[in-house]
């Protein structure tokens, strides 16, 4: 399959194309792509290109479009997390992750056991959309500002889901609906602490528990997500 780059939409016109210089650079020194290649063009929000480049000059890849394709790479259903900010490195393990299992939309949890509070918005996007390129998928799931877990339930969120230790449940109990985005609350290391429970319990959040292991959020992300994947497909 094509290597896959984002595509700005101000780089568009028409049936032709040119990558910035960043994604030009991967293209012909990384890549080794040469004119005449096929490529695959990704604009994050939910359209890919087919495309073949015609020339490098100036640093900058140019090409023509010969096919557009909608939703390309992208599940028929809406999945959103909702993970405790973690530390740096496996807080991007979550962002990746999640990119490449189909995640719509990523809205970091500040929980009392959080170690960090902040997360830097545009390092989240740039490993996105790298994630996004790997795995070819044409929407890039949205990275949100970090909010106290209280704070998202202003609104009443349907169809919501949280890992608990001590949960008796498995994912495979809920009756989901595919019509609906599902929602997924993962706590921090030392998950989320009693009042917080009593909190995601008293606002409709139904429990799960992914086995006897203590998992880290980052595994265990990537736990549910495998099986929410398969039971809504």
């Amino acid at each position: 399959m094509p290597n896959a780059f984002y595509i700005d939409s101000n780089n568009l016109n028409g049936n032709f194309f040119s990558l910035d210089e960043d994604e030009s650079f991967h293209a012909f020194k990384v890549f080794r792509l040469n004119p005449g290649d096929s490529i695959f063009l990704l604009n994050g929000s939910g359209l890919a290109y087919e495309a073949v480049i015609e020339k490098y000059e100036d640093k900058i890849v140019f090409g023509r479009i010969s096919r557009k394709v909608q939703s390309f790479g992208e599940n028929d259903f809406t999945i959103n997390i909702f993970p405790a900010i973690l530390k740096r490195d496996r807080f991007e393990i979550i962002l990746e992750k999640a990119t490449e299992m189909g995640v719509t939309n990523i809205y970091p949890v500040l929980t009392e056991r959080c170690v960090k509070r902040q997360i830097n918005i545009q390092r989240c996007k740039k490993i996105i959309i790298a994630s996004a390129k790997q795995c070819q998928r044409s929407f890039f799931p949205v990275i949100h500002k970090p909010k106290s877990l209280q704070s998202y339930f202003e609104n009443p969120i349907k169809q919501s889901f949280a890992g608990v230790i001590t949960s008796s449940q498995s994912i495979s109990d809920f009756d989901l609906n595919k019509r609906f985005p599902v929602n997924i609350f993962i706590g921090p290391e030392g998950d989320f602490n009693f009042d917080e429970i009593q909190f995601l319990d008293s606002h409709g959040v139904q429990f799960f528990n992914l086995g006897k292991r203590k998992l880290r959020a980052e595994t265990a992300i990537q736990a549910c997500l495998g099986i929410f994947n398969e039971l809504l497909r």
